[in-house]
């Protein structure tokens, strides 16, 4: 068990990061990289392999940038040629966008990477860095004391560590622990997600993401290769509590039936043996990100949905600014803590509000609005709007001058 330390012995640094995923990955590097000696807990037993393709621009390429690790995600290549709209019959209803048009418009910096690709690359170099991980373990308990913070895991083992960060996504257990219920935090913005992996779709694969829409619902299909694709499910739908694993996919296919191009085809025959991303569209709203020793980042903090975009590049800055704040205050928690939420909180709430206010317009209700968002994307897809349109969806980064 860790102890605090007293007068004439090293200091303590010992740390505990609950959540393996791209938040608490990154923060423990650059905190191992300071000379901190954390240890990263992950519910799942392993890496995670379902999830969904991303754009990474923006924020998370420059922490990317700042860390040494652009050069692993430029090694990534889908074959992504263009994005296009496409009608029930597999028709394009727009002219196609050429990726290399919005390369150009982010200064190449940008690529479509799948969530389990960033966490595979954080998770070597954390590894590399010697960030000490555990899989298969959550908490079952915290307590902060003059010294430190208690913690007691699931399995009944126990140790002190100076401080305790959440990176435990939207359904966080340390805020759970230490702030409440996710209830008083949430706010469901009325939309579901779901993602499969489909190894062999038995029909050509086009180079391009395909986005067909519906009123109520849309589907997005990136291609893997000449076979395989990631399709994204988005459907508006009242919030109907949690689902068990075993629920998700009867429930996806449900609110499918009928519909177009390979949309049903896909979810009806997928293997109910297989992961299913699934989750709503609920962001967390917090006054404020830490208590004591205990400190929030990522979604268990500030989540912003898909609908907002740009959750995976926030989780990136929450831990680079975090890992800076206390590099910069000499580990006094209190300050630096309090310097992070300063600087970023008022970030994420300008980002979640703007959410919450295009939220109607991310899955279209109608026909009409369908055919209006067409001619709309015609004219910010053009050369002379893309570099102003992705300069509105996060493509400065916000820890420019911030050091």
């Amino acid at each position: 068990m860790n102890q605090e330390t007293q007068p004439g012995e090293p200091e303590n640094r010992s740390v505990l990061i609950s959540g393996g995923g791209i938040a608490g990955l990154t923060l423990g590097i650059l905190l191992r990289e300071d000379g901190w000696d954390p240890l990263v807990i992950e519910k799942d037993p392993r890496l995670r392999t379902e999830g969904y393709m991303m754009d990474f621009f923006g924020t998370g390429w420059d922490v990317a940038e700042r860390m040494g690790l652009d050069t692993e995600i430029r090694k990534l290549h889908y074959p992504v040629d263009k994005l296009e709209y496409i009608d029930r019959d597999g028709r394009l209803r727009i002219p196609p966008v050429p990726m290399e048009r919005i390369r150009k418009a982010l200064d190449e910096k940008y690529t479509p990477i799948r969530r389990p690709d960033l966490e595979r690359i954080l998770f070597d170099r954390a590894v590399a860095s010697g960030v000490a991980i555990r899989f298969g373990t959550t908490l079952r308990a915290l307590e902060e004391n003059a010294s430190g913070v208690d913690v007691t895991f699931q399995d009944g083992t126990s140790g002190t560590y100076r401080l305790v960060f959440g990176a435990d996504g939207v359904h966080s257990r340390v805020r759970e622990l230490m702030f409440g219920p996710e209830k008083e935090f949430e706010r469901f913005l009325g939309y579901y997600v779901a993602a499969i992996h489909v190894p062999d779709t038995g029909i050509p694969v086009r180079r391009s993401l395909q986005i067909y829409e519906e009123p109520g619902r849309v589907v997005w299909m990136y291609p893997l290769d000449d076979l395989s694709i990631d399709a994204v499910y988005i459907f508006g739908h009242e919030s109907v509590g949690h689902l068990h694993h075993e629920e998700r996919l009867p429930f996806v296919r449900k609110q499918y039936l009928g519909a177009g191009w390979i949309a049903e085809q896909l979810l009806s025959g997928y293997p109910s043996t297989e992961p299913v991303y699934f989750d709503s569209a609920t962001q967390i709203v917090m006054p404020h990100w830490y208590k004591g020793r205990v400190v929030l980042l990522g979604d268990a903090c500030g989540c912003l949905t898909l609908i907002a975009g740009q959750g995976s590049h926030m989780a990136m800055c929450g831990a680079y600014v975090l890992a800076r704040e206390l590099k910069r205050y000499n580990g006094d928690h209190e300050t630096a803590f309090r310097a992070y939420e300063r600087f970023l909180h008022p970030v994420i709430e300008e980002k979640q509000n703007e959410a919450v206010r295009t939220a109607k317009t991310f899955v279209p209700s109608s026909t009409g609005q369908m055919l209006f968002r067409y001619l709309f994307m015609r004219i910010i897809f053009s050369n002379l709007l893309i570099k102003r349109f992705f300069a509105r969806m996060g493509a400065k980064s916000v820890l420019k001058g911030y050091s």
